[in-house]
């Protein structure tokens, strides 16, 4: 999976449920196909709520099926010497050995013509080599099959990704090198090579195969410890019983959480889990496609094929400072862990991402507001033509005022404002989202906007939000809906700048170009954060307090908001 999986929705009856497909190879245990239950519900956030318990449920039953087994490093050794022995019989039986030599890539080279095809060979030698330097993701390109392969035909199953897995995985390219070895002995006429005491101990039995012997068993094979995706389970619903996240900020870590049990297992032990591993899953986030999971190619593939591939292709992936932010919820999800003290120690603690250089949202230019206004004035929609004007004017968020209704705007002594509150929001049946508790504010109306018509726009609506126009995107928020219309605006106007620029101009940048201006005509750094909701609640001391839920202070603000002139911008 590219991400945690998500409530399934009935084509039909639009109800949603917990279906979760049975691996094949434990199928035969669990006696069905599928696992699925209805969650009785039509609300996907309520169905997300339901669904992560039974999901680890599930996780929980398979883990249990397969009863797996941990290999003691004599067992590694003699699987890595079984495969080898079985490969060499191959090779003696008259099979060809070339593709343990070479590694044939086709391509089409530039200078060549169009349809001719040119052969690029390498020697599989000179890559194992690298491989066995380079470290477990690069060796698992190699060999990956052939573990897999091996552990299938010897009827294992053991922890992928886990101990045991990436020793065997470093131990089958040492095999495979050998065997590539041998295989160009064999091309060059060389056959006296004896591959005796290459495997002379593949017809040892494994410890789990000896009658007289108990299977050895490691600490990470023990079922006493509690699996990762259990700890995840158990993380988000904690993090959201809080409310630290938005319904964006959840689906995010959601994203990297399922990408972390597909690295190194949904059943892997915490404890077991290694810095290397998480240093090499960072690398891995940074050479993945971007939005992989929405491209129909992509479709069915493993993080590291998809990796292999952007690297091949030279594909657009994540930027250092996404791959830094998905990051922060890893290390998140295990300084949990550790506080629960399911795990013996923070794993991730101190592992930082190096973030080169980032794009820096501008704000806009009178020019370029000119340009904006200028082609919205005449617009169908009305979240065309107010958006960008309220944002400016107050620097509200783009989710803030798509949140607000009728009722939203109001007189506070005698003042205008807008109530920035959390609400029940009709359109989802929950609370209307605010980015933190200093986001629940009031914001005064500034003339401006009022000698604009608003007022009159919004006494001609009927009850419900404003801007109804917009429709909640699939992560919960308006603004994922508006933003995408806003960005394809700007670009048809040519404001959009290249991205070689390193800079960037959105929606946000209003709110950016609304302090810059709040600056320039002298708004007192106070009120600037309390209009824009920028300064934290735990920030203020009790002198901050002072007068703030005072009526007359809407006067206050009222007069700080109406400093900013615009010139002729409006008219």
């Amino acid at each position: 999976m590219s991400t945690m999986p998500k409530p399934w929705k009935h084509p039909k009856s639009g109800i949603y449920y917990h279906r979760i497909d049975v691996p094949k190879d434990i199928r035969h245990i669990i006696g069905k196909t599928s696992i699925k239950k209805s969650l009785n519900t039509n609300s996907f956030s309520e169905a997300k709520r339901l669904f992560a318990p039974l999901y680890a449920e599930t996780q929980a039953l398979f883990a249990q099926a397969r009863n797996r087994v941990s290999l003691t490093p004599k067992d590694i050794e003699i699987l890595s010497q079984r495969w080898l022995k079985y490969q060499i019989a191959e090779i003696e039986n008259g099979k060809a050995f070339g593709s343990f030599i070479v590694y044939e890539k086709y391509e089409v080279r530039a200078e060549a013509d169009a349809s001719e095809e040119v052969e690029d060979v390498h020697s599989i030698g000179e890559f194992l080599s690298r491989a066995l330097e380079s470290g477990y993701l690069a060796q698992l390109n190699w060999v990956g099959r052939h573990v897999d392969d091996l552990l299938s035909s010897n009827n294992l199953l053991i922890e992928k990704s886990g101990e045991c897995y990436r020793a065997l995985t470093e131990k089958m390219c040492w095999r495979l090198l050998e065997l590539s070895r041998l295989s160009l002995n064999r091309y060059n006429g060389d056959w006296s090579t004896t591959p005796s005491a290459l495997v002379s101990r593949s017809d040892e039995p494994l410890s789990i195969e000896s009658a007289n012997k108990p299977a050895m068993s490691s600490p990470m094979s023990q079922s006493t410890h509690k699996p990762l995706s259990a700890v995840i389970e158990s993380f988000i619903a904690y993090k959201t019983h809080r409310g630290d996240w938005d319904t964006k900020t959840l689906s995010d870590v959601e994203g990297v959480c399922g990408q972390l049990m597909e690295y190194v297992g949904a059943d892997a032990n915490p404890s077991t889990i290694t810095r290397e591993q998480l240093r090499e899953f960072s690398v891995l986030l940074s050479k993945l496609p971007t939005n992989y999971a929405r491209t129909a190619r992509f479709k069915g593939m493993t993080l590291l094929q998809l990796a292999e591939l952007s690297d091949s292709e030279y594909l657009t992936t994540a930027s250092d400072n996404t791959v830094k932010k998905k990051f922060v919820f890893i290390k998140a999800l295990f300084k949990y862990a550790e506080q629960e003290e399911w795990v013996d120690k923070d794993r991730a603690k101190g592992i930082t991402i190096v973030v080169g250089e980032v794009q820096k949202r501008l704000p806009f230019t009178n020019d370029e507001l000119a340009v904006l206004f200028t082609a919205t004035s005449n617009s169908k929609k009305p979240s065309d033509y107010w958006m960008p004007r309220i944002s400016l004017t107050t620097g509200m968020r783009s989710n803030e005022i798509l949140q607000l209704t009728k009722k939203d705007v109001r007189q506070v002594s005698g003042v205008w404002v807008f109530d920035i509150n959390q609400e029940h929001d009709e359109e989802t049946g929950l609370a209307k989202k605010v980015k933190r508790d200093n986001s629940k504010r009031l914001v005064p109306l500034p003339d401006v906007l009022i000698r604009s018509g608003f007022l009159d726009f919004v006494s001609s609506l009927p009850n419900g939000r404003l801007f109804s126009c917009v429709s909640l995107g699939a992560d919960g928020a308006y603004s994922s809906t508006y933003g995408k219309i806003f960005n394809a605006l700007l670009k048809e106007l040519g404001l959009k700048p290249p991205v070689s620029s390193m800079t960037k101009l959105d929606f946000h940048s209003l709110r950016h170009t609304f302090r810059a201006n709040s600056r320039a005509f002298g708004v007192p750094n106070e009120m600037a954060d309390l209009l824009g909701g920028w300064k934290d609640q735990g920030q203020r001391t009790s002198g901050d307090e002072y007068g703030l839920h005072f009526e007359s202070f809407i006067q206050e603000l009222k007069r700080s908001i109406d400093l900013i002139d615009y010139g002729t911008l409006f008219d």
